[in-house]
């Protein structure tokens, strides 16, 4: 993280805990905060200036720095109504994912909206989360964004002794006492796969990371799957080693590049995509690799069909709506306030598809490229795109 995105991220934290305080609440420590946002002693102070020049905090000669406590968003809905004000801690992947950032911005509007408090605080791994969670009060209910990361037993713990209901984005966890809210990848792809046959591709890549969380292997397993269900269509897997936000599509244009030149292989007419964040920046490097979308190879997409930064007004795309996501994350944390004994549960959000400009008839090879698809014996496992 910058030093930029640093000093955002704790005026963020403090100006949260301010909303959250009581009257006479100490600070942390400067130190603490030094640490936990990997920041200069003078940018805590600078934030701290602010929130003094602000009203939300006083110094005090022997009594320190505190938190006022009074006038705060939630100290006001508190007092205009009766209904009971819940706490609501969003926890971040501290990482330029901007799913991420648009699923908690919405969570934190659509609580905020119905007068609940809430905290925003990013973490960069589990043991850096679990440090953040020790200088926090108790909560009603806590929203983990995992981004790829393991969510550790040690992380469910602490966040066991802070919140009341644990809510996970995305499908991380199965058969614990956490709600989890997100895609199981296996559809959309198999949704893809028809689209692009429909079309008229019989020779098809799938593009994903080599990483073994939950819900990729779930979407391989759907891919090993439609190998044996079509035997007449050429599926191939081509995985990279890398995830999105951390040169994935670098990787992966230079592997689709390597396997459309390879002699080896009969060529692909098709990509159904996983993991890209930046669909500008991906129809870019394609360009600048000779390989135009769609009259070369036709992209399908597999992401949220509402941010613009995935499908770039360009790219058809299958996958979700984060739009739903949030619902189904407010959903199922105002269900457990309403009845603390319901089942928990995996809820898989609605497939949703938008069309788009880079699907076009396959591209007809010519000499060497019209051999048969190739597939290994069997017709199961997967084909990796040379390096």
């Amino acid at each position: 993280m910058n030093m930029h995105a640093a000093a955002s991220d704790l005026e963020h934290f403090l100006e949260s805990l301010a909303r959250e305080a009581r009257p006479g609440d100490r600070l942390p420590p400067i130190r603490d905060l030094m640490r936990q946002f990997g920041i200069s002693q003078m940018v805590v102070q600078r934030a701290l200036r602010s929130l003094k020049e602000r009203g939300l905090i006083a110094a005090e000669v022997g009594r320190g720095t505190y938190f006022r406590g009074e006038g705060g968003p939630a100290a006001t809905l508190l007092n205009a109504s009766s209904k009971k004000v819940r706490s609501v801690l969003l926890l971040r992947r501290s990482i330029s994912i901007a799913r991420g950032r648009a699923l908690m911005d919405g969570l934190q509007c659509r609580f905020t909206a119905e007068g609940q408090r809430v905290l925003e605080v990013s973490y960069t791994d589990p043991d850096h989360a679990r440090t953040v969670l020790k200088g926090l009060p108790r909560f009603d209910a806590v929203v983990v964004q995992s981004s790829f990361k393991t969510i550790t037993i040690d992380l469910l713990a602490s966040l066991r002794d802070k919140c009341d209901v644990i809510a996970v984005d995305g499908v991380a966890l199965a058969g614990a006492d956490v709600e989890t809210v997100g895609l199981e990848w296996g559809e959309p792809l198999a949704a893809a796969v028809a689209m692009l046959r429909e079309g008229g591709h019989s020779r098809i890549g799938f593009a994903t990371t080599d990483h073994p969380f939950l819900a990729n292997q779930l979407g391989l397993r759907r891919f090993r799957h439609l190998q044996d269900a079509f035997p007449n269509v050429g599926i191939e897997a081509i995985t990279v080693s890398r995830l999105p936000g951390d040169g994935y599509e670098e990787e992966l244009v230079s592997k689709i590049k390597a396997l459309l030149a390879s002699p080896e292989q009969a060529p692909i007419t098709a990509l159904v995509a996983w993991g890209i964040e930046d669909g500008a920046k991906f129809r870019r490097l394609m360009s600048d690799a000779g390989i135009d979308v769609p009259s070369r190879l036709s992209v399908v997409l597999l992401g949220r069909t509402d941010l613009a930064n995935e499908h770039a007004e360009f790219f058809a795309t299958v996958g979700c709506r984060v739009a739903e996501q949030i619902e189904s994350l407010h959903q199922v944390i105002v269900a457990r306030w309403a009845n603390p004994s319901l089942p928990y549960e995996v809820r898989l959000i609605p497939v949703a598809t938008r069309t788009g400009e880079s699907v076009a008839a396959p591209h007809q090879p010519s000499g060497s490229e019209g051999r048969a698809p190739s597939r290994r014996a069997g017709g199961k496992g997967k084909v990796t795109a040379p390096a």
